[in-house]
């Protein structure tokens, strides 16, 4: 059985964060990130992510 390839990155909603979260969920990882509550951008991030 293949295990899912996790990927877990800090800062993930800004500049470079959210460049390397985008190209590992593109790679085929399964993508944890944080960032800080006065971000907004995170419900756009996520709902291109799901698609």
């Amino acid at each position: 059985m293949a295990q899912q390839r996790l990927a877990l990155v800090t800062g993930g909603m800004g500049g470079l964060g959210e460049t390397i979260s985008t190209k590992m969920s593109d790679a085929g990882y399964r993508v944890v990130v944080t960032y800080s509550p006065s971000n907004t951008k995170y419900k756009s991030w996520l709902e291109e992510m799901k698609g």
